[in-house]
């Protein structure tokens, strides 16, 4: 299959299927989930395709042991591996990994031979092609890719070192993005830490019962009381409650408008759907695939949500992603968006986080499990009061504010690369074009 970017490159570069260029093109395996001895303590990061972001991989949520390897298809990769989604929402979804690991069945996983391609040309390719493969996946249920296709994709490539120099352009800005997303993840933890020591290990409260200095301000002290009291989820910190998630936040769903109104569709309301969700990966969603208009807004039952609502996803394979929406937005009917009740959003988000895991494993439902309204009815928390709530929200803004001034600044660098990608995919725009660009931003 000759890729559409092949048949605008210039002539001289040759066109090339996928297979030629790599060392292998495989895919992986799923260990028996029924044997949890293959995901205790393991060795081998194991890639599902969810986690593949258009991005550098460095980890995984689950790892898999040697045991597991020998016993199912999944095989180790080496690092500098390119992996493509191929099956269902998450199809033409791209990531390179950094060190060896293993990837599910899901993954088309192509280990690049370096005396014919650069790697990150070969991902950059198809990152400008992914609107087509999409297009190609076929399958009643869901969107599916071949391997077959995949090895007999024809790119173009021109002689190595302009793929190295057209790698270096874009990946130039990949990793000013990516610095933006390490950045992001360290002012989060820090957020994190602060909540699991007022919040889970009560270090306030313990340090003040035990005689010790809390390493508060005197206002912020104050608001800690000086013992622990028993209640049913363990010592809790005295005059503060326990009770439903639902006491601290407001619940709202969302909704479809009708796909066969083309004014509802295409306007200036950003409209997140478990898609855009699962695959965000970052503190904030501040863009989504499709959007709508104010007609299908009001004509519908979705609604506009405010920014900094924690919104969780909640259906099927993508039960309990969450993120908080950056910008005013509607989704559909597979999320929930919590706001908290005192104005305490970060406070409330990183509540939710702490007991995703829970909320997930009450989730349930005869075709997906799913979390409804009853799952956060009768998910227990601490009910710290409103203004321990918003002392941390205080404390914690300043982290959230600069997570999301980067990722606003991530989004600019990633249409500049979208726009020189294929430009410079098919030799429309000469490199030290797109080299001089590429120096002036986000520097």
């Amino acid at each position: 299959m000759l890729s559409e970017l092949a048949q605008r490159a210039p002539a001289e570069w040759a066109r090339r299927p996928i297979e030629s260029v790599c060392a292998r093109v495989t895919s992986g395996g799923t260990p028996k989930r029924g044997n949890p001895e293959f995901y205790i303590d393991g060795k081998w990061p194991w890639v599902k395709t969810q986690e593949l972001r258009d991005c550098w991989l460095d980890d995984t949520e689950e790892h898999i042991t040697e045991e597991a390897i020998r016993l199912s298809s999944a095989k180790v990769l080496p690092a500098r591996t390119v992996l493509l989604a191929l099956y269902g929402a998450t199809v033409g979804q791209l990531g390179v990994i950094r060190r060896a690991m293993t990837c599910n069945q899901a993954c088309c996983a192509m280990v690049v031979n370096p005396n014919e391609a650069d790697y990150r040309y070969l991902y950059f390719a198809l990152l400008s092609s992914r609107e087509q493969l999409k297009r190609l996946a076929s399958g009643a249920a869901q969107q599916n890719l071949s391997g077959k296709l995949v090895r007999d994709f024809v790119l173009p490539f021109p002689h190595i070192e302009t793929q190295q120099r057209i790698a270096s352009v874009l990946g130039s800005l990949d990793d000013k993005i990516e610095l933006n997303r390490r950045m992001n993840r360290t002012l989060e933890r820090m957020a994190q830490a602060l909540f699991k020591s007022w919040f889970i290990d009560f270090d306030p409260v313990r340090a003040k019962a035990e005689g010790r200095d809390p390493g508060l301000p005197p206002d912020l002290a104050a608001l800690f009381p000086d013992r622990l009291i028993d209640s049913d989820l363990g010592p809790i910190p005295a005059g503060w409650k326990t009770g439903p998630m639902l006491e601290l936040c407001s619940l709202t769903g969302g909704g479809t408008p009708k796909t066969s109104r083309p004014e509802y569709w295409d306007g200036d309301v950003l409209w997140a759907s478990a898609k855009d969700v699962s695959q965000c990966g970052e503190a904030f969603l501040i863009a989504t695939e499709r959007s709508i208009t104010r007609k299908g807004v009001a004509e519908s039952s979705t609604k506009i949500i405010p920014p900094r609502t924690t919104v969780v996803v909640a259906r099927g394979a993508t039960t309990g992603r969450m993120t908080m929406i950056g910008a005013s937005m509607a989704m559909n009917q597979t999320c929930y968006a919590l706001r908290s009740k005192v104005e305490a959003h970060f406070f409330l988000y990183q509540c939710v986080q702490s007991r995703i895991g829970e909320l997930v494993n009450a989730a349930h439902g005869s075709v997906f499990d799913t979390i409804t309204t009853r799952t956060f009815e009768q998910s227990s928390v601490v009910l710290p009061p409103e203004s321990v709530q918003k002392a941390f929200n205080l404390a914690v803004e300043p982290l959230f504010g600069r997570i999301l001034i980067g990722l606003r600044e991530s989004r600019t660098l990633t249409t500049l690369r979208d726009t020189l990608l294929p430009r410079l995919l098919s030799g429309e725009i000469e490199v030290r074009i797109a080299e001089s660009l590429a120096a002036s931003t986000g520097s």
